[in-house]
């Protein structure tokens, strides 16, 4: 049997949590008292009334909702609101309910690289516009020891390596935590080198305990590590397409990827025959990730009236589809991904309530 804690370690290995915004609020958002094994898993896009009379029709185990139920704090679950009802409805029916939302938009793979597929695109040319920003290997500090050559060793195996942890120093035999002696100035009676290790905080506390523990005459340093930016991964994609097309193409292939009949479209100004070479992404809302962005065609599920504007007259159509209508189409795609990963042991299945608010009359 697949227990709730196993199914949302994979759901967090498939797309880490820490690639999500800032602002947001993903991960595993209502959990029942253990024992809860997994047997029927349901995919929505948003957690409605109708789609939780779904759910407990179908005496689902875990709702996977991509936009997260619980967003803004409750002061109380009462019967008071639609959102409340639901979260007690959940409670009541032991219910598990996990939120990936901006960690699937910003992981490589992700909402935005389906949505993006929609277009034949040169693999070498496609990057995050918001490109995540990660510490490199997870390291946030780097340690800087001045030593003598003859003691070098001593101090990194007897002072250093000995007082970390465990998994930190299985960390450093698959080389993802090493250190380098780099040597500072020598003359004829001495030569002064420097170790230097970049490690996780936690790392770090353990270290210099050791180095202070045995050799507290020597000279260290602590300098931070700054983030770096991951262009496969992060919010809105921008790529080149294998060959030009005109916007009546670009306008069929986003119906047909995203199964819908209507769209809206505005046209860049003074470019109606402008060939689209060029496709910038957002799932979602492209309100903010689009602003600056240069390319032929934007496409996401909605933008305010005057970013539109400056979009047309900064020479790019835009193709709006509603704010859900961007990201549902996913869900078909990460279900056959949890389908691989988890097995037939667990009923994985979209839900069929689940509908975008608005439709066009």
């Amino acid at each position: 049997m697949n227990s709730l804690k196993q199914i949302v370690g994979i759901l967090t290995n498939t797309a880490p949590l820490h690639l999500a915004a800032d602002w947001d609020n993903v991960g595993l958002l209502v959990e029942p008292s253990p024992p809860k094994y997994i047997s029927k898993l349901m995919l929505t896009n948003d957690l409605t009334v109708s789609v939780m009379e779904e759910a407990k029709n179908k005496t689902v185990d875990l709702i996977i909702s991509y936009h997260p139920p619980i967003f803004r704090p409750f002061k109380r679950l009462s019967q008071g609101s639609w959102k409340e009802r639901i979260l007690v409805d959940c409670i009541e029916n032991r219910i598990a309910v996990f939120s990936p939302h901006t960690s699937h938009d910003a992981v490589q793979g992700g909402v935005n690289d389906w949505l993006l597929s929609a277009f034949d695109v040169k693999k070498d040319s496609v990057y995050a516009i918001e490109a995540t920003q990660e510490f490199v290997e997870g390291n946030t500090h780097v340690l800087q020891v001045d030593v003598d050559l003859a003691k070098l060793d001593k101090v990194r195996d007897k002072s250093l390596i000995a007082y970390l942890p465990t998994e930190s120093r299985l960390r450093k035999n698959k080389d993802l935590f090493t250190f380098y002696p780099i040597k500072v100035n020598s003359s004829s009676d001495n030569e002064l080198w420097q170790l230097r290790v970049e490690c996780t905080e936690s790392e770090l506390s353990a270290m210099l305990k050791g180095l202070l523990a045995s050799h507290s005459q020597l000279k260290y340093s602590v300098a931070s590590l700054s983030k770096v930016p991951r262009s496969a991964s992060g919010f809105g994609r921008r790529a080149e397409l294998s060959a030009p097309v005109t916007l009546e193409t670009a306008i069929s292939k986003v119906k047909s990827h995203l199964g819908l009949s209507h769209i809206s479209v505005a046209k860049a100004i003074g470019k109606d025959d402008l060939d689209i070479q060029t496709v910038a992404v957002c799932a979602g809302s492209g309100s903010g990730v689009l602003n600056e962005v240069t390319a032929d065609l934007l496409l996401t599920g909605e933008m305010g009236h005057h970013e539109v504007l400056d979009a047309v007259h900064g020479g790019s159509h835009v193709i709006l589809c509603h704010h859900s209508n961007t990201e549902r189409g996913y869900l078909k795609h990460f279900q056959q991904k949890l389908v691989s990963l988890i097995g037939n042991s667990v009923e994985i299945f979209v839900s069929e309530a689940d509908q975008d608010p608005l439709e066009v009359v």
